[in-house]
């Protein structure tokens, strides 16, 4: 075995990551990267010094709505961005996710990923300020709704909601959308893929995707990137950036304040 791919709950992440480097295994780790930025640094150092690749899970990017969507903006066909309208909805996904010591949190955690690395990926935004609302409809200790409020630097700013609100009978993926207004118009695109919901009688509804799924595209270029010795295409900086954004919009949530980014 040549790498390790760790899917366990978010509290275990940097312990098994350390493990695998300390053993000259290459990682895989799912998101988030881990729950403070204290250890996401540790984890990339210990891979850096072992010789490791250490690669995140971040599939969105892989998405072929993402490409195209990035296809056009570096062509310069999108405009100018005014404003970024995001969702990444989904349901409860119980389990662990619901314990606050192993999931670290609940849905602004879960969900805040994706489209912060998007924002950054595709276009590099810079984030200015950050404020965040959070409930608990159904908990005492994690949220399972939340809302962000973020302003980067060039003056764009967007709204993210990342809220745990389907139904149990939704499929296992909700989206991970953005509406985004430019000076030539909207675009709309879901970084889920071009899908159909299909909703049958007394059935769990499904989805039926009509191009390649995301994560079988980037678990297959990060199998490229290690027997091909490459650079990673997703760094563990990369999962380092959703990690600290995370942690201010809950230092956010927590003091009902607007927290601003020292960069």
């Amino acid at each position: 075995m040549d790498t390790a791919l760790i899917c366990s709950e978010n509290s275990l992440h940097y312990d098994y990551t350390l493990a695998c480097a300390y053993h000259k295994r290459h990682v895989i780790v799912e998101n988030p990267l881990a729950l403070k930025a204290e250890d996401a640094k540790r984890m990339i150092l210990t891979c850096q010094e072992n010789g490791v690749k250490l690669l995140v899970a971040h599939p969105v990017r892989y998405a072929q709505t993402i490409k195209d969507l990035k296809r056009i903006y570096e062509a310069g066909e999108l405009g100018e961005i005014l404003a970024i309208v995001a969702t990444n909805h989904g349901k409860n996904p119980g389990g662990w996710f619901i314990d606050k010591e192993l999931s670290g949190g609940g849905a602004l955690l879960d969900h805040t990923v994706h489209l912060v690395d998007l924002s950054k990926w595709l276009f590099g935004f810079e984030i200015e300020s950050i404020y965040a609302r959070t409930n608990s409809h159904n908990y005492d200790d994690i949220e399972d709704s939340a809302l962000l409020h973020i302003h980067f630097t060039n003056g764009v700013f967007m709204s993210l909601d990342t809220s745990w609100n389907r139904p149990d009978n939704y499929p296992i993926w909700g989206d991970a959308a953005m509406k985004i207004v430019t000076d030539k118009g909207t675009i709309y695109v879901d970084g889920f893929g071009r899908r159909a919901d299909i909703y049958l009688e007394n059935k769990p509804a499904m989805n039926h995707l009509y191009e390649p799924e995301m994560n079988t595209t980037m678990l297959a270029d990060f199998k490229r990137c290690i027997e091909e010795d490459l650079p990673a295409p997703v760094t563990g900086l990369d999962g380092l950036y959703p990690v600290e954004i995370a942690n201010l919009a809950y230092q956010s949530a927590h003091t009902k304040k607007i927290i601003r980014l020292n960069r």
